[in-house]
């Protein structure tokens, strides 16, 4: 059954205070997981955390991440991001949590292309050290996975921080545009 936009229009003004924007990156096309990058928005200060593989991305914390949420907000995450949590940390997302999936709502209003295509018709904006990085997120991984290479892990992180970052003003775009 395929929900009207008004639907998603409602839960996301409703819940959007108490959501969180989610982005993955995985160690390699359709391998584990290397990075969770979880952004809740607020007024003030960027409340941003990576979960890293080896480092803090364990189940315990999150489900501390994920516990007050109440509203996910990904890009194409019904199809990969949210399946792929759920399938190697089970039990992280409450299953009964709506999803809003930004890729899917903006092809129903007519925008199609990838986050990046939409921020820039959106005039959303990123750091230039990192822009058009995802082709090479799991070769960033693999650096620092195999030589110990910080600064590739800090480049893969920032990426995925701006991903998820990116997610809310895109959100409130694309919701201003539903009636």
């Amino acid at each position: 059954m395929v929900l009207a936009l008004s639907h998603w229009k409602e839960l996301y003004e409703q819940h959007k205070h108490e959501a969180l924007c989610i982005d993955i990156e995985a160690t390699y096309w359709d391998g584990p997981i290397s990075v969770i990058g979880v952004y809740k928005p607020q007024d003030g200060e960027i409340d941003y955390t990576a979960f890293v593989k080896g480092k803090n991305l364990t189940t315990e914390n999150l489900k501390q991440a994920f516990a007050k949420c109440k509203l996910l907000i990904t890009f194409n995450g019904i199809k990969y991001d949210v399946p792929e949590i759920r399938k190697q940390f089970p039990g992280v997302i409450p299953e009964n949590i709506p999803v809003v999936d930004l890729y899917l709502i903006a092809r129903r209003i007519n925008f199609d292309g990838g986050l990046k295509t939409l921020e820039r018709t959106f005039n959303i904006f990123r750091k230039d050290e990192v822009d058009n990085k995802r082709k090479i997120s799991t070769k960033m991984w693999k650096k620092y996975e195999e030589k110990g290479n910080e600064a590739a892990l800090n480049t893969l992180i920032e990426y995925n921080r701006q991903d998820a970052i990116n997610l809310y003003p895109l959100a409130e775009k694309i919701m201003g545009m539903i009636d």
